[in-house]
């Protein structure tokens, strides 16, 4: 007997990247505020997704909502941080934790992170760490009974230099960094937590070239702990090209991790009737770069489109595996028109 019964088409629900895909360093690309007001206006469920981060979603809303002048919910910010308040604050809500990101300490401390330290308030009160911004007299503070039991990295680091020489302190000594670095004993464990937010190198903005971020910083950490713990010139000497010591252990949120694609699914979710679920869902992810914004999609079992205004230089030779898009589009407003979204 032939089954006649019509078939209910999926929902369609957006995650859209913000740099290189509705804006640059908060400029709107042409044509990204009209595609934005025709997804408000046909009541499709959409989330803003980036991998930057350092505010609250509410305040990321609120500029996001002046910039194209819709109302648009902190419930519809996913930063790079944002997986974190599920993840990561429930565990570390009363223990010490360094937060790597320039003005980054209050967001932690509004995530319910009471003991949350930014590098620059840690160093203060660790006045010997960093000579070259102390405030004080050099003091040695013993942290002994309340070491740091997480590194969390919301943002790129004010001071670069600082944030690094601070972490390694932080984390080669468990936590404490008045003791011995406890992890050149290459058998002890690493108790500091550490967690990226953004795995991306680089970013597009307004210059002609990309830019560096945490990705980047990432790179330099691990560089710097392997050499550490090397036992070999290569703790002492940039010239060592070989570092034998120990991997860094690290978590990492952000575009294309599933931690991200779950905190996403489920803010669209919320804007949804009571019993949707994902697969009632056509999603698509919509962004500028293939190894995140694709690569989520991917990851996650959705629909994407590469943008041409962003990080992407046009070569189609790099888009292979999780990075091969479902559609190449000049634009945000491209997409939308192709999927007669009026």
């Amino acid at each position: 007997m032939i089954d006649d019964t019509p078939t209910i088409q999926p929902s369609r629900a957006f995650i859209l990247d913000i740099d290189g895909c509705l804006s640059r360093e908060s400029i709107p690309i042409p044509g990204s505020k009209s595609a934005l007001h025709k997804l408000h206006n046909s009541r499709i469920p959409f989330v803003v997704c980036t991998n930057g981060g350092g505010q609250l979603e509410s305040e990321r809303a609120a500029r996001l909502s002046k910039t194209f002048d819709i109302p648009i919910s902190p419930n519809q910010v996913i930063l790079s941080h944002t997986p974190l308040q599920t993840e990561v604050v429930p565990r570390f809500q009363n223990d010490r934790v360094l937060i790597v990101g320039e003005d980054c300490a209050p967001v932690a401390r509004a995530y319910g992170l009471i003991k949350a330290e930014g590098v620059r308030e840690y160093c203060v009160r660790h006045s010997s760490l960093f000579p070259r911004r102390r405030e004080a007299d050099a003091a040695t503070v013993d942290d002994s009974n309340d070491p740091v039991k997480a590194i969390l990295v919301f943002e790129d680091p004010e001071d670069l230099g600082e944030a690094l020489q601070l972490m390694l302190d932080v984390l080669l000594t468990n936590g404490n960094p008045s003791r011995p670095r406890v992890l050149l004993d290459l058998d002890a464990k690493q108790d500091v937590e550490c967690w990226f937010t953004n795995p991306d190198l680089v970013y597009s903005g307004l210059a002609t070239h990309p830019r560096l971020t945490q990705g980047s910083y990432r790179v330099c950490l691990e560089t710097l702990f392997q050499s550490a713990t090397s036992g070999s010139s290569a703790s002492y000497n940039s010239q060592t090209t070989s570092y034998p010591g120990r991997v860094l252990q690290a978590k990492t949120t952000g575009k294309p991790t599933q931690l991200t694609g779950k905190t996403a699914i489920s803010k669209l979710l919320e804007q949804c009737e009571s019993n949707t679920t994902e697969q009632d869902l056509e999603i698509w992810t919509v962004g500028d770069n293939p190894f995140s914004d694709v690569a989520l999609a991917n990851n996650m079992g959705w629909n994407s489109a590469l943008v041409r205004t962003g990080i992407w230089n046009g070569d189609e030779s790099i888009l292979e595996g999780n990075a091969v898009p479902t559609k190449i589009v000049d634009c945000l407003a491209d997409l939308i028109q192709q999927l007669g979204i009026e």
